[in-house]
């Protein structure tokens, strides 16, 4: 009877193991977010829109401050938004410092003849 309980609770101890260890467990992050969503320039070719995508992670790598970037097409905005571009900075400064950035100014020049005007932009700081 006593191997048995040593057993059963042996067993007990692996599965809360188990538990413990399989459970998803998500942080809030502390950086912040910058995001664009805009409509593509009528008759803008695959080329230029990957050029531009191209153009925006080579600036990423270029700006102080920014971790990472994600760029793609906007999926639930129906035809005014088109596109999107996702940034994330370490910090407001990082942001703040990242629009007059040489490298800023140089994908501007890219990023604008591929858009119509009227993007929409949001910022999240993490909390």
């Amino acid at each position: 009877m006593h191997k048995l309980f040593l057993t059963v609770l042996a067993a007990l101890a692996l599965l809360g193991a188990g538990v413990m260890l399989g459970q998803k467990t998500v942080t809030g992050q502390k950086t912040l977010i910058h995001t664009i969503s805009f409509k593509q320039v009528e008759g803008t070719t695959p080329q230029q829109m990957r050029e531009m995508f191209d153009a925006t992670l080579k600036m990423a790598a270029e700006v102080p401050g920014m971790r990472r970037v994600w760029v793609g097409k906007v999926t639930n905005r129906g035809e005014d938004y088109t596109h999107g571009i996702v940034m994330e900075f370490e910090n407001a400064e990082a942001l703040k410092n990242y629009a007059p950035h040489a490298a800023h100014k140089k994908w501007e020049e890219i990023y604008f003849k591929v858009r119509q005007p009227g993007s929409n932009t949001i910022d999240v700081q993490g909390e």
